[in-house]
């Protein structure tokens, strides 16, 4: 669309970024039964319940989300239009959330995985996660393959709703930028439809994108913690982009290094002070436990997963997906019978009474390793993951692990892409550029003039240099309930 002009036509005042501006096409999608939906789903999942300032929604973090995405694309000059575009795409990245966020939706993605009862599951899991810790990471950037996966079900929702379209046509027909497509591929990372967005698909999916820079900042305002602060006026000035092999790059100018390193250590002990704090792991693990239960129980309010399909496509014709929300957990929780002195009962009558588990006497064991070897000589020694291996009854083995960054320094991740040539894979040279470029789009990329772009971990003027090998692993032992 020639000439086209981004015009502000309404606002709402935000805790984190104070107020946030609309155009008229958000305004009409914000004002949508399936937007408003988000505002019954808890950003954190029972996070509140330990830290009781966390109630914000997924509803407040996407008109957030928006917002970041537009400043980052306005500092890197980018078009009203582009901006238009990389705006909607933040506003619905999550319109296709589950009840109590991440919980709700591990219990669909996990469907089909079952084999035994819920520990003995629970425990082939833990094992699997800790015998993954070698395993290369080659390729980046690659869509969600898991058809439950909360950014395919929001694509689907957003093909599927007349409403959507119709607002966009109405608002936004003869854009060759805004268009139902190019949301999509950037709500879900693919940058193989049209390499045209691969810019924009950056500043929603990499290690520095404006969901990570919203939720960061949004959990440690509401949780009251610190963890999450950093400046983001700084980061947003040293924003940069360029082109690598003919593929956009986004990334941060040299002076930048020390505010990138800044956000990735205050997502690493976020994570590991808030999300994973042992009172709100154990909550979201029974509440994950039962939501799994409900999926295939026929009296809850959670749908089957061919149910939940059909619901997302008739969304606009009912109102079963409209009530897939926290409230759909709550009023499941209540009413679903569950066998008397199952595991799943027993969570049930925990969380009816507002309780969690507690930890045994052996408490946890808490491991900052950057060798497997490391770990494992720590893990062998300690009661909890004797208990574990041995299989003791009447406790619930918890498993965290956090890095601070994924991203290794290239000469390792060449030797990665030996490793997996030499495994037999047939990698040409095309889809080795390919690997090296989804890399430096993923992670955070330092963009100096007349220089290769690198990754923060490939520069010794960035703590990641030290720090990317770094790795914690916290494992906690429950006492079950009787």
């Amino acid at each position: 669309m020639s000439g086209y002009r981004l015009r502000f036509t309404d606002k709402i005042l935000d805790n984190v970024h104070g107020f946030i501006e609309f155009t008229d096409v958000e305004n009409a999608i914000i004002g949508l039964p399936v937007f408003k939906r988000l505002q019954s789903i808890k950003q954190l999942g029972m996070t509140n319940w330990i830290f009781p300032g966390a109630e914000h929604t997924r509803f407040i973090h996407s008109l957030g989300v928006m917002h970041v995405a537009d400043q980052m694309a306005v500092q890197l000059g980018y078009s009203d239009e582009q901006r238009q575009l990389v705006r909607l795409a933040g506003l619905l990245h999550d319109i296709g959330h589950y009840p109590l966020s991440h919980v709700g939706e591990r219990a669909y993605k996990n469907c089909g995985n079952k084999t035994e009862s819920l520990l003995r599951d629970h425990r082939r899991d833990v094992q699997n996660e800790l015998s993954q810790l070698e395993k290369d990471t080659v390729f980046y950037m690659q869509e969600a393959t898991n058809p439950f996966h909360h950014e395919r079900i929001t694509e689907q929702v957003i093909r599927q709703d007349e409403e959507i379209r119709q607002i966009i046509e109405t608002y936004c027909g003869g854009s060759e930028w805004i268009q139902i497509d190019n949301i999509c591929s950037i709500i879900t990372g693919n940058v193989e439809r049209n390499p045209a967005l691969s810019g924009l698909v950056q500043l929603m999916h990499s290690e520095m994108d404006a969901d990570r820079i919203d939720y960061i900042l949004r959990d440690a305002t509401f949780s009251g913690t610190s963890y999450g602060s950093f400046e983001l006026g700084l980061l947003l000035r040293n924003l940069s982009r360029t082109t690598y092999h003919g593929a956009e790059i986004i990334g941060v100018h040299p002076k930048g290094i020390a505010i990138a390193d800044q956000f990735l250590m205050n997502r690493y002990y976020a994570y590991t002070q808030v999300f994973f704090n042992r009172h709100v792991s154990v909550l979201e693990f029974m509440a994950q436990s039962l939501s799994g239960v409900f999926v295939e129980h026929g009296d809850s309010e959670f749908p089957s997963p061919s149910g939940l399909l059909k619901a997302v496509e008739r969304h606009g014709e009912d109102t079963e997906y409209l009530y897939f929300t926290d409230r759909a957990f709550w009023d499941s929780l209540h009413h679903v019978t569950l066998p008397y002195g199952s595991l799943e009962a027993r969570f049930q009558q925990r969380l009816l009474r507002y309780q969690e588990l507690d930890l045994t006497e052996e408490r946890e064991i808490s491991v900052n390793f950057s060798s497997t070897d490391r770990l494992t000589e720590e893990l062998m020694t300690h009661p909890i993951y004797q208990n574990f291996i041995h299989e003791r009854e009447g406790v619930l083995p918890l498993l965290y692990m956090e890095r601070f960054t994924k991203h290794v320094p290239r000469m390792e991740y060449e030797g990665c892409l030996e490793r997996l040539v030499a495994s037999g894979r047939s990698l040409s040279e095309g889809e080795a550029m390919r690997c090296k470029i989804r890399r430096l789009q993923e992670g955070i990329t330092i963009l100096e003039e007349g220089k290769e772009p690198i990754l923060l971990c490939d520069s010794p003027a960035s703590l990641m240099s030290q720090l990317y090998h770094m790795r914690i692993c916290i494992m906690r032992e429950y006492r079950l309930p009787e």
